[in-house]
């Protein structure tokens, strides 16, 4: 996991942007998922999700030892809005991921002195299916 999770960083932090959105490919829930780095605020993130239907969605902030310092279970909403502030966290890598129904998004930030930046990319885990089964990965 852990050298899953250190490839990931070393690929998405080739590059850095501000705001992805995006409906995930191939998902029958279609969620949608913005994740900003706010406007008004230096080490705040604006994290917005659509499409939920309802269905359990985790969101999971974590430095790459796997410390959790945001953990959150959305249930019976069909979006959800959140601005996580991240002062006075260690500088250093963390990844954001929100997990719903067949999916899984990744974004890799790095807060450093106070400044915030996010990765360009986001990492989609869909699962795999054989036949009409799915198998976990």
């Amino acid at each position: 996991m852990k050298k899953q999770i250190k490839l990931i960083v070393a690929m998405l932090l080739l590059g850095a942007a501000t705001t992805f959105a995006n409906q995930l490919p191939n998902s029958p829930s279609r969620l949608l998922v913005n994740i900003e780095k706010s406007t008004d605020a230096q080490a705040c993130l604006d994290l917005r999700l659509a499409n939920l239907e309802k269905q359990g969605t985790t969101i999971l902030l974590q430095d790459l030892s796997g410390n959790q310092w945001f953990s959150q279970y959305v249930w019976h909403k069909a979006g959800y809005a959140k601005r996580l502030n991240l002062q006075g966290m260690p500088d250093g890598v963390y990844t954001l991921s929100v997990k719903h129904r067949d999916a899984t998004v990744i974004q890799v930030l790095r807060l450093s002195k106070g400044n915030l930046e996010l990765s360009k990319q986001k990492q989609v885990e869909m699962p795999t299916v054989i036949g009409n089964e799915q198998v976990s990965k």
